[in-house]
């Protein structure tokens, strides 16, 4: 006797791994002077941040970088006109999840003459682990449905003879996040990005996976 089940596992992870996602972006009339103006951007955040807080220059992971010819609208002509070049970089810096350096973090970034953009995300290191968790719940909720069916056909259940696993894109990331404008340069302090950090607990992390089982009971 063939039995095909479905099984699902879901568990719970409290996040333990912050990534700022940042955007160093500048605007100037001239090509040379973007580049420049991105680049001493770039230079003073690794200088004034990443190596002053024990991160290496080499944490900082580039993601997308572009310096490109801007257009505006014009509601008189209704052509778009040039409008300058922007330099724009984005990269992420992934570090554990601490709530006093999460608040120097936000707190030294906001005291940089031309302060980056970002967003935080709170997720889990060790996702291999988080997904054989939830796969191992997954098995086990499919073959307490096997036997309940072996049994009430009076079948005793032996083996899985095949297991079938859709990969879905699993977002290891909470529902919660923060971004740079919660840090105004203008009343910033370290007090405040302390109080917000110490307040704020992101969201623990749902993650749920399917498997498509064969059984055999005889």
């Amino acid at each position: 006797m063939e039995i095909i089940v479905q099984g699902t596992g879901s568990e719970l992870f409290v996040p333990n791994e912050v990534t700022l996602s940042i955007t160093f972006y500048v605007r100037e009339a001239k090509y040379e002077n973007a580049l420049l103006s991105g680049t001493e951007m770039v230079e003073s955040f690794v200088n004034g941040i990443l190596l002053k807080n024990d991160f290496k220059k080499e944490d900082l992971k580039t993601r997308n970088f572009t310096i490109r010819k801007e257009t505006k609208y014009n509601e008189t002509t209704k052509n778009y006109d040039f409008n300058g070049y922007s330099y724009n970089q984005y990269a992420s810096l992934k570090f554990d999840y601490d709530k006093d350096k999460l608040a120097k973090l936000m707190y030294e970034i906001s005291t940089l003459v031309h302060p980056p953009m970002y967003r935080i995300d709170f997720g889990v290191k060790d996702k291999k682990e988080c997904k054989r968790s939830v796969l191992a719940k997954a098995y086990k909720d499919a073959e307490e449905q096997a036997q309940a069916i072996a049994s009430a056909a009076g079948k005793t259940l032996k083996q899985c003879a095949k297991i079938d696993f859709k990969p879905f894109s699993t977002d290891y990331i909470s529902s919660a996040h923060m971004n740079s404008d919660i840090m105004y340069k203008e009343t910033a302090s370290y007090s405040k990005a302390k109080a917000i950090s110490d307040t704020f607990t992101p969201e623990d992390i749902e993650v749920t996976e399917t498997l498509y089982c064969l059984w055999i009971a005889e």
